[in-house]
């Protein structure tokens, strides 16, 4: 049948799979777009690495990405100091930034509100300080005293030191502990507010050069292996020189770490003496510390290559 017989039931046929073929395709259109616009961003959020901290914060005292330890490497800086008139006293941001801190590095033992309680608490003798209470401060809740603690822990304690956080951070955490306790801390004493201000005011802060842990034990381990255990010399020789060698090492593979490790080769009463305190953990035996400076001289030639002479140790 030609184009111009075609009868109106056969244009409706056509007309009809055409519209069902638009409708198909616009409805795969629409799925692609919702595709894009509503999953695909949703997958990219799950992968994209949690927030990283401000540029001057130690890598250690954030969480940074998923894994602490695995945090990427950055390269060690020097901070200028700080103006105590801009951490002395709180704020709303002092304190916002206090809260961070503390939710990243005190929570497990003191508890989300600060009360002794986090997971780990029931694994500490003596247990986490309660802040919201006035009671058993062993060093006080005044501004000086907190940063004092926060800075160099307390000994006999689970508390350690987080010198690792910036000096700043470290009076925002101060502020943010303070604000836990209603109770009264009471007046300051103004002799040691200024001498912190002065602390702030004259030294700046350095953040160390930082790897992941993954990375270090690769290198430790690498490193490890690299040293091969030192030779001594077989019981037939009965030279002085290997008999003395016999009697100062004990282990000669941890000696040869210890001596890899020397790198004040240049004084040999210093080298001596070090390796004579650390045995016998490090390779050598405890009598060793019983030889002249003559027979550490010659040990200490012997391994490092040094000729001067020794004194004793």
């Amino acid at each position: 049948m030609s184009d111009e017989q075609s009868t109106p039931t056969t244009w409706g046929s056509e007309a009809k799979g055409l519209a069902n073929r638009f409708a198909l395709g616009s409805g795969v259109a629409v799925t692609f777009l919702l595709f894009g616009l509503i999953v695909v961003p949703a997958l990219l959020r799950e992968r994209r690495p949690l927030p990283r901290p401000p540029s001057d914060q130690p890598a250690a005292a954030s969480v940074g990405w998923l894994d602490q330890a695995e945090t990427p490497a950055s390269k060690g800086r020097d901070l200028p100091p700080v103006d105590p008139a801009t951490v002395m006293t709180p704020n709303p941001k002092l304190l916002a930034r206090g809260e961070v801190l503390f939710k990243q590095n005190c929570t497990s033992c003191h508890g989300e509100s600060g009360q002794g309680n986090g997971p780990a608490a029931g694994t500490l003798n003596p247990r986490p300080r309660n802040f919201t209470q006035p009671a058993d401060w062993k060093r006080g809740f005044h501004v000086a005293d907190i940063f004092t603690t926060i800075s160099t822990g307390v000994k006999g304690t689970g508390m350690a030191a987080f010198d690792f956080i910036m000096p700043a951070d470290r009076m925002a955490l101060v502020h943010y502990v303070r604000s836990l306790g209603g109770f009264d801390h009471g007046a300051e004493d103004p002799k040691a507010l200024q001498a912190l201000a002065d602390q702030f005011r004259s030294k700046g802060f350095h953040i160390p050069n930082r790897i992941p842990v993954s990375l270090a034990i690769k290198k430790m381990v690498t490193e490890q292996a690299m040293v091969p255990p030192l030779q001594l010399r077989p019981a037939e020789d009965k030279s002085a020189s290997a008999e003395l060698l016999r009697f100062a090492i004990v282990d000669p593979f941890r000696a040869a770490r210890t001596v890899a490790a020397t790198t004040n080769r240049g004084d040999l009463s210093t080298v001596a003496r070090a390796w004579a305190a650390g045995a016998p953990d490090n390779g050598f035996a405890p009598a060793a510390a019983g030889l002249n400076a003559a027979e550490w001289s010659e040990i200490v030639r012997a391994l490092v290559g040094r000729r001067e002479e020794a004194r004793q140790p």
